[in-house]
């Protein structure tokens, strides 16, 4: 009788791939499999080869030179549907407690999104679609919240 020993992590364990006409085949420790195809990647040029660097990412040499790279979750969600569904809902739970904190922290300060985009110089329009969780800041938007608010940005980004 096998004894089968799960490898905590192992599901972020590249341990095979290879280009593919339409796409490159990955493989992970834990047996999931599948391709990402090729029109996804958004490659600058033509793939001619793939190799595994280490077993959290793969490495794509391109024809004319040059390689992109990877990322393991980047591979697992296209071939693990509950690793993207489980994706999706992280990301939604973390623009939820984000659009929560920074109504906090504005309400605390006691003003109005018009003033917080006066401040920051993020459009109101932009501050509300945080607030609500309908869109995810980038760095450079956190960074003037975090100084119209007047916080460190790891408060504006943790609870602690």
């Amino acid at each position: 009788m096998d004894t089968v020993v799960f490898v905590k992590g192992a599901e972020r364990m590249v341990t095979a791939a290879c280009l593919l006409p339409k796409g490159v085949y990955v493989r992970f420790a834990d047996g999931r499999e599948g391709v990402i195809p090729l029109t996804d990647l958004a490659l600058p040029d033509v793939p001619k080869r793939v190799r595994i660097p280490h077993p959290h990412s793969i490495r794509i040499f391109l024809r004319e030179g040059g390689t992109e790279e990877i990322p393991w979750d980047f591979a697992r969600h296209y071939i693990d549907e509950h690793y993207r569904s489980a994706s999706v809902d992280a990301e939604a739970r973390g623009r939820r407690l984000f659009a929560q904190r920074l109504r906090m922290l504005r309400s605390e300060m006691g003003v109005t999104q018009q003033e917080l985009a006066i401040r920051s110089g993020i459009s109101r329009v932009s501050i509300a679609r945080i607030e609500i969780g309908e869109q995810s800041p980038r760095y450079g938007t956190l960074t003037a919240l975090a100084e119209a608010l007047d916080v460190p940005l790891h408060r504006l980004l943790s609870e602690a």
